[in-house]
């Protein structure tokens, strides 16, 4: 998903040739410290100047690269919550009221994070092993192999140490992003128990979601702690080598001790991403899990198979005939299409809201609306069932294939019930309308039928 994005390609060259430029600067500085000792003052003028140049370049690219994460993360994240959506939306299998607030929480909640977590966690990753590997080239040239083999030394031990702890940030990583959804998922309770609930109802729901919350912050304090301890070995490792060269040693002349004096900012700059690889290691199997989650998120929603529903308790009516449910479903299969309003009527949990998804499924320019399904975004001047009203006309005019209406008249008056039913036997004309009716589903409406293709 990241390294197919142009723009993270490009962050990610950029990376390498600002750590090039920032190695370059390093050689250069040690170079002025070992000139020094023999006081030829042009070439340590020539090499800070040198210095200075290299640097200056490299943190110009530094803010390319910046720019260019940010474009991708951006990428990255339209592309995969527009991917998700179209995979969630094909089929209504997938329509439940939980796996909308899911999929809303996750894209917005975990997805964003997750992307923008990745791929500024590859590029610094990427950053610290080139410093750290040019940096020991550098060393090599400029100060002697024993400081180099010194910082690689610590850098397998931190990737040693991040291997040995592999399965079990894995598992921390899917039990964080679980219990992150769970949390997020907690809020819209909790807001509806305070609003309308009793003074009981009110606290529980808070403390549900404080409830939820603490695990989640419980589970990262575990994972802080792990990744820490990982860290903390190679630096401590590191910097008792470097003491014992120092002091037990005498490999140092008088020119190498004045190129390790000006190339010390730099040694401590290696030792912090020798520090930060330990943790970025200990990142890396986080990353891989919070990304392979993000690719099988889809697989893992509620689905409800509606096929397999019974359709018995279910009648149809259309211009005093009954049809079978099965029998409109095998008309719009084979693309016979009648026009006409047809009546579904059947006592509670019968399947007419399943019945009418069905039919969405098999005829993809069809409309199906519902109370709480909504097209048009309406002032706050409006009621519901004036907001419902202008549902409805917008849906005819829109002139869909089918049009399903599950429930049309349940926050509607009187009088705006006998206007949208005009509306709607004018449009049965010339289109099906499949309707489920709420107070008024006993009397069923006369319409004309004429088969189309």
């Amino acid at each position: 998903m990241i390294f197919k994005d142009k723009r993270f390609l490009i962050a990610l060259s950029l990376t390498l040739s600002q750590q090039s430029f920032l190695a370059a600067s390093t050689y250069y500085i040690a170079q002025a410290g070992a000139s020094l000792t023999n006081s030829a003052l042009d070439r340590v003028l020539s090499n800070i100047s040198l210095f200075f140049l290299f640097a200056l370049i490299a943190y110009i690219v530094s803010s390319a690269v910046k720019f260019f994460t940010a474009k991708a993360i951006n990428d990255i994240w339209k592309e995969y919550s527009i991917s998700t959506l179209s995979t969630s939306t094909r089929s209504l299998e997938y329509a439940s009221d939980k796996n909308k607030k899911s999929i809303s929480q996750w894209l917005g909640g975990e997805a964003l994070p997750a992307i923008s977590h990745a791929c500024e966690f590859y590029i610094e990753t990427t950053s610290a092993v080139l410093n750290i590997l040019l940096t020991i080239i550098v060393f090599y040239f400029a100060i002697g192999w024993e400081i180099s083999s010194t910082i690689m030394a610590a850098t397998l031990i931190s990737l040693a140490f991040s291997t040995l702890m592999r399965r079990k940030i894995e598992s921390m990583a899917s039990g964080m992003q679980q219990q992150r959804l769970r949390a997020l998922l907690g809020i819209e309770p909790a807001w509806t128990h305070a609003l309308y609930g009793t003074r009981k109802i009110r606290s529980d729901g808070f403390i549900k979601l404080k409830d939820e919350m603490h695990l989640y912050f419980l589970q990262i304090n575990r994972y802080v702690l792990l990744e820490q301890i990982v860290a903390c070995f190679p630096i401590i490792f590191s910097t008792l080598a470097f003491l014992a060269l120092l002091q037990f040693t005498d490999l140092f002349t008088v020119a190498l001790a004045g190129a390790l004096v000006a190339a010390l900012p730099r040694s401590l700059q290696v030792l912090g991403n020798v520090h930060s690889l330990s943790i970025y290691l200990s990142q890396l199997f986080l990353v891989r899990t919070r990304m392979r989650n993000l690719e099988i998120f889809v697989d893992g929603l509620e689905k409800y198979e509606m096929r397999k529903t019974s359709l018995q308790a279910i009648f149809i009516y259309n211009n005093g005939k009954r049809w079978h449910p099965c029998e409109l479903i095998e008309a719009l299969q084979q693309k016979n299409l009648p026009y006409g309003r047809f009546m579904v009527t059947g006592t509670n949990a019968s399947g007419k809201s399943t019945f009418l998804k069905i039919i969405k499924d098999l005829v993809a320019d069809s409309l199906l609306l519902t109370p709480e399904i909504h097209f048009l975004d309406f002032s706050s001047g409006l009621s519901t069932g004036q907001g419902q009203a202008k549902e409805i006309e917008n849906s005819i005019s829109m002139a869909p294939a089918v049009l399903m209406l599950d429930e049309w008249d349940a926050n509607l008056d009187e009088g705006n019930c006998k206007r949208i039913d005009q509306l709607l036997q004018k449009a049965s004309r010339q289109m099906l309308i499949i309707e489920v009716r709420h107070l008024r589903q006993q009397s069923v409406p006369p319409s004309t039928k004429r088969a189309g293709p």
